[in-house]
């Protein structure tokens, strides 16, 4: 279990890649796990525990359907497990990593957000996006380049799709800050 968590972690931070995860069912639910615990810990002070639930289940599914078609239509769904692994494994050490920088830097509302609170959101959505981008470029052997626009990509679609199932509950600020696009 500690070398799976290795491994999530240098995934997280770019040091791994998504097949120097053990294949196999064991290794994808412990991700999934990991990321939807870590992921409802993250939003449950600003949405509660049922719509932090149910966020966390909406945009780890989407992240999983997406990865999926994905692999399907190119040809390699034997590196679904990993690919997702990777994504939901490492998606839970940066969901870690943004619970107490949303907590310190939670803007009131009808308030405007401070330098930090800008900055700690905006580092949070770069890592994410960077994340989902390695995982992406090892999981289709595809430039980096590609592999951000496609994330960003997707990150524009999960948050539209969020706000729109979720209006006000959350901030678009706030959103942007958590992993998981997968999540």
């Amino acid at each position: 279990m500690v070398a799976l968590l290795q491994h999530y972690f240098n995934i997280a931070f770019l040091m791994g890649k998504p097949q120097d995860l053990p294949a196999g069912e064991k290794q994808l639910y412990t991700a999934i796990s990991l990321n939807f615990v870590t992921y409802v810990l993250a939003l449950v002070s600003f949405t509660g525990v049922g719509g932090a639930m149910l966020h966390a289940a909406i945009d780890l599914a989407c992240t999983g359907l997406f990865l999926y078609l994905g692999l399907m239509f190119v040809g390699r769904l034997p590196r679904f497990e990993q690919a997702y692994g990777a994504i939901c494994g490492a998606g839970a050490v940066l969901n870690l990593a943004a619970i107490p920088l949303l907590q310190l830097t939670t803007v009131p509302e009808g308030g405007t957000p401070g330098s930090l609170a800008i900055f700690s959101r905006f580092l949070l959505l770069v890592w994410s996006l960077s994340l989902v981008g390695h995982v992406l470029r090892h999981t289709f052997a595809i430039r980096m380049f590609s592999s951000i626009v496609i994330a960003v990509l997707y990150y524009l679609l999960i948050t539209t799709l969020l706000s729109w199932i979720f209006p006000g509950d959350v901030s678009s600020d706030q959103l942007s800050s958590l992993v998981n696009i997968a999540s």
